[in-house]
């Protein structure tokens, strides 16, 4: 059992994991699309045709492990890989080292007739709901990224270790019902509920979410996950302390 107020972090070199590790940081995250921030170049760049996001992920995962130390390094996987499926991913992050995976890149950023077709032909939400069965099944943890409460309650039903509301690209509008996607996760099992993004650059500004929740919700959100809020801060052990705070607050149910 992890206890509240955790913070997953995420990262693409050695040097930027071994900072997170120090920092305090529950989990870091080899994430592929911190190459494309490492260039200046945006975390939606990670939804293009670029490259390979899973061999991405693979060709950061042995720096990021080794930066990490004795921080668990959860590894991105985007689940509907054809050319590299995630039978063969899990395998070989599990052998580079990797504690668990998480949904990403996912179809949950794309709507319309894009999402319907993904849907159609077998490359849509049920291949990340899989990912979390097939994760737990050969002993990793499974991250579960969410966008809609249907997402959540099947993610929470299929054992996630975590469920992550994930609100939109971070300084954006968000795409979310966090609150809706928080209640549907906490009802169907889920002890760990996170949330991601949107308008969530700060601590005040998670603080300031929660407070539009109900009590029941707000109170079953139990941490963070961030990415470019810590790679872009002047002070990362200053901003990974106030995420602390902020977030271990919810284990007094103090979020009001």
């Amino acid at each position: 059992m992890i206890s509240p107020g955790i913070l997953l972090a995420a990262a693409g070199d050695e040097r930027f994991a071994s900072a997170l590790s120090a920092s305090g940081v529950d989990r870091v995250i080899a994430y592929h699309s911190s190459v494309y921030r490492g260039l200046g170049l945006p975390s939606v760049a990670g939804l293009l045709p670029w490259a390979s996001a899973n061999s991405q992920t693979l060709g950061v995962l042995p720096g990021v492990i080794a930066g990490a130390g004795s921080t668990p390094v959860i590894a991105t996987v985007c689940a509907n890989d054809g050319l590299l499926p995630r039978a063969q991913m899990l395998e070989r992050v599990r052998a580079a080292g990797s504690a668990g995976v998480l949904n990403a890149p996912t179809v949950g950023f794309y709507e319309g007739t894009m999402r319907s077709v993904l849907e159609a032909e077998g490359l849509g939400r049920d291949t990340e709901i899989q990912l979390i069965r097939d994760a737990i099944a050969v002993g990793l943890e499974a991250w579960a990224y969410v966008f809609d409460p249907e997402w959540a309650r099947r993610a929470a039903e299929a054992g996630a270790t975590g469920v992550i509301v994930h609100l939109g690209i971070t300084g954006y509008p968000s795409l979310t019902d966090g609150e809706a996607c928080v209640a549907a996760a906490k009802a169907a099992g889920a002890e760990q509920i996170l949330l991601h993004g949107g308008s969530l650059r700060d601590p005040q500004a998670f603080r300031a979410e929660l407070e539009r929740y109900d009590p029941i919700a707000s109170n079953a959100v139990t941490g963070y996950m961030g990415a470019s809020v810590f790679e872009r801060t002047d002070d990362l052990t200053a901003t990974v302390q106030g995420w602390r705070t902020a977030t271990t607050r919810l284990e007094s149910g103090a979020t009001r």
